[in-house]
């Protein structure tokens, strides 16, 4: 590419920039701006004043570095200034082919620039509101789950002091029925001498349950509360502290499923849910929240940049006799994705279902140099990345 640009390093709150009048000529020293009115006005006038000497549209180029780069990117499109993003993997990438490889605030702008002039770019577009709305519930839903984690790290502590042992009675010790129950009584001496009857009508008010289910449980909460022996008394003060511990649980967990309703509501309006919900593995909540990282499918023109969207590319370093082959991925991409995508391929290689995705797992668990658990399920991610893109640009869906 060609043509007069500036090119921005940008950090948590300031950015360094140099203009640039052509390939290896530039237009005064690197300035320091602070994300403000004012550092902006700044940046705008040196825009201006570019597009003036060259007589030619001024572009700004900047390494995409997720959050900080939001306010840039606003003032940009405000401004109705072009501007394209790299990858902080090709800038690094750039800055590996100097002789003198060095990394400072004022040198950054010249390998983010490299690699505009070195390369072709795909112009920097906003995508449609939908996919915006999509990624910001999604990144509010993953905090609320995080939240979610401490807190149910808190409870089991206190639930040891309390009830040792209760969470092994059931499947989920999460689910509405054992914590109902738990709040009823939640230490064991409030359970011994009663019946399990009227446990269970107690239980069968306040769940969806049907008696014959909260009898099943109120039984085996029971036995288990006359051979568990508790930390505390049940007037202690640890007890009151357990009970809050539920409801900040129940209130939490209502939270994160409303938060998910309203991600699954959303992706169903895109045209890539129900192609991607196809696939075995892959149900509502992978589904729409897979949709909410990539965004629009559309703007990825290969699979391979849609791999190394994910930073799941591997790392290429040949040398003599060493082929440079099964080394580590590269990460250089959304760390979200390649979470969701990994949860997506283990419940796949978990449901052993004769499935694509599993039979490329079992190849690459018995090929001459097998790869370990980990490292199949990597490499079954790009074939997962390569499928979606294949599906969702051709509008076919999943067959096994």
């Amino acid at each position: 590419m060609k043509g007069p640009i500036v090119s921005i390093d940008v950090s948590n709150g300031n950015s360094h920039f140099q203009c640039f009048i052509q390939r290896g000529t530039k237009m005064g020293k690197v300035h320091r701006i602070q994300h403000t009115v004012e550092g902006f006005r700044f940046l705008k006038s040196k825009v201006e004043e570019l597009a003036m000497k060259t007589k030619e549209e001024v572009v700004v180029v900047y390494e995409a570095t997720g959050v900080y780069t939001t306010p840039l990117q606003r003032f940009l499109e405000k401004s109705e200034i072009k501007q394209y993003q790299i990858s902080p993997l090709q800038s690094a990438k750039q800055r590996k082919t100097e002789i003198h490889n060095k990394k400072t605030d004022k040198k950054d702008p010249e390998s983010i620039a490299e690699v505009y002039y070195a390369k072709e770019l795909r112009k920097y577009e906003r995508e449609a509101d939908i996919y915006h709305q999509l990624r910001t519930a999604n990144r509010v839903y993953e905090d609320c789950l995080e939240h979610l984690r401490k807190y149910k790290v808190t409870f089991q502590s206190h639930l040891s002091i309390v009830f040792p042992g209760y969470m092994k009675l059931f499947q989920d010790g999460y689910s509405p029925i054992s914590l109902q129950l738990l709040e009823m009584y939640p230490h064991p001496d409030r359970l011994k001498n009663k019946q399990p009857e009227t446990v269970a009508k107690k239980l069968n008010k306040h769940t969806d349950h049907s008696f014959e289910v909260c009898l099943k449980n109120a039984k085996r909460v029971i036995e288990f509360a006359n051979k568990t022996y508790p930390g505390c008394d049940k007037e202690d003060p640890w007890v009151a502290v357990l009970v809050e511990d539920i409801h900040q649980l129940q209130a939490m967990i209502e939270q994160a499923e409303a938060k998910l309703d309203k991600i699954i509501k959303l992706a169903k309006t895109t045209p890539y849910y129900f192609i991607i919900l196809s696939i075995d593995g892959i149900g509502p909540n992978l589904a729409s929240r897979i949709i909410a990282e990539f965004g629009d499918i559309s703007k990825f023109k290969t699979r391979g940049a849609m791999v190394a969207y994910v930073g799941n590319d591997p790392n290429r370093a040949e040398s003599g006799d060493i082929d440079g082959y099964h080394l580590s991925i590269s990460k250089k991409g959304n760390k979200r994705l390649r979470c969701i995508l990994y949860l997506a391929v283990t419940c796949s290689i978990r449901s052993k279902k004769e499935t694509p995705i599993n039979a490329f797992y079992q190849k690459k668990r018995q090929q001459s140099t097998p790869l370990k658990s980990k490292a199949a399920k990597v490499a079954c991610i790009t074939k997962l990345i390569r499928t979606i893109h294949g599906m969702c640009k051709n509008g076919t869906e999943f067959t096994s």
